[in-house]
C-alpha cells in the first residue's frame, strides 16, 4: 500500500513539544510514492526516564531502499524525539537525522556514512545555544549499524540480516547518537543469537508463529572498560518487532519490557505474568 505519510503528519502539526516547535520537513523528505511495510506504536514499561511510548513506521522509498521513522515519547512528558533512518534495499545503514532535546533544548542532530566512519552533526535549533553544536565522529569498520536512542525499532533490523543457515551467535557493529542527552556511540556491537520459533495461541485463538532472539549489546564505558545490556527480542516471520525484554543491565537483572500495542495477548504467553 502507498504510505500517506502519517508519522510526517503528525512531524508538521505537532513538532516535539510546544515548546520546541514544528519539526523541519525538509529532514522527511524524499517519501513521496513510498510504501507502507509496517506501522505500529511500542510501549515500554519500565521506571524513571526510560518508560516511553515509540511510534513506528516502516517504508519502502521508490528506489528500492528503506526508511524508518519514528517518534519517541517520554512516559512523564518530559520529551518527545524523532528520528529518520535510511537504509539501502538490503537494509543496511546509510545515514540517519533526528531531532532531539538536550537539556530541554532542541538540536538537530544528522549522521552520515562515511567510509569507515560516521560523521556526526549535532546543531541547536535556537543559533545562540552555540554551545550545544559538536562534530563527533564514530567508528564504522567495515560497517555498522546506525542507531539514535532511545529509539528501539531500529535495533529489529539486526533480525534481517541473521544467516538462519549458519545460525550461532553473530555480531553486528553499532555507532549511534543520543537524542535525549548529549552521548555518542563508537565501536559498539551487539551479538545476536535465534533460539527458535514459537506458536502463540491468541487471544480469539489463532495461532502465531514467533521468532525469539536473544542479543548482547556491548558499548565502551568512560572509564576505558564494557557496558553491557543482555536482551530478549520477538519478532513475527516478517521482522516485523513485537517485543523485548531487557534481562540484565550492567550485569544487574532488570525488567524493562517494551511491547508493541495489539499484541498483548502474544506478550501474556511469551513473558507470563508474574
Amino acid at each position: 500500500m502507498k504510505l500517506r505519510l502519517g508519522l510526517i503528519t503528525v512531524f508538521a502539526t505537532l513538532g516535539l513539544a510546544a515548546a520546541v516547535g514544528a519539526a523541519d520537513l525538509s529532514v522527511y523528505a524524499g517519501l513521496s510514492g513510498a510504501t507502507l511495510l509496517d506501522s505500529g506504536s511500542m510501549v515500554v514499561a519500565a521506571g524513571g526516564p526510560s518508560a516511553r511510548e515509540e511510534a513506528f513506521e516502516y517504508l519502502q522509498r521508490p528506489d528500492g531502499g528503506h526508511v524508518l521513522l519514528n517518534t519517541i515519547t517520554a512516559a512523564d512528558g518530559k520529551y518527545r524525539v524523532q528520528a529518520r533512518f535510511d537504509l539501502d534495499k538490503d537494509w543496511r545503514s546509510e545515514n540517519a537525522y533526528g531531532i532531539g532535546l538536550y537539556d530541554g533544548k532542541p538540536v538537530d542532530v544528522v549522521m552520515r556514512l562515511a567510509g569507515r566512519e560516521v560523521k556526526i552533526s549535532v546543531r541547536p535549533r535556537d543559533a545562540a545555544l552555540g554551545g550545544l553544536s559538536s562534530d563527533p565522529v564514530a567508528v564504522c569498520d567495515p560497517d555498522c549499524f546506525i542507531n539514535m536512542s532511545p529509539s528501539i525499532t531500529s535495533m529489529f533490523v539486526m533480525t534481517r540480516h541473521y544467516d538462519f543457515a549458519r545460525g550461532g551467535a553473530q555480531t553486528f557493529r553499532w555507532t549511534g547518537q543520543d537524542l535525549d542527552r548529549v552521548r555518542t556511540l563508537s565501536g559498539g556491537t551487539a551479538t545476536l543469537s535465534f533460539k527458535g520459533e514459537v506458536a502463540a495461541t491468541r487471544a480469539g485463538g489463532a495461532s502465531m508463529a514467533v521468532r525469539h532472539f536473544t542479543f548482547v549489546e556491548r558499548m565502551p564505558d568512560p572509564k576505558g572498560g564494557t557496558y553491557s545490556l543482555n536482551f530478549d527480542m520477538w519478532t513475527d516471520t516478517e521482522h516485523r518487532p513485537l517485543g523485548f525484554k531487557i534481562v540484565f543491565n550492567g550485569g544487574n537483572p532488570s525488567g524493562v519490557v517494551g511491547w508493541r500495542k495489539g499484541y498483548e495477548d502474544v506478550r501474556a504467553v511469551l513473558i507470563p505474568p508474574r
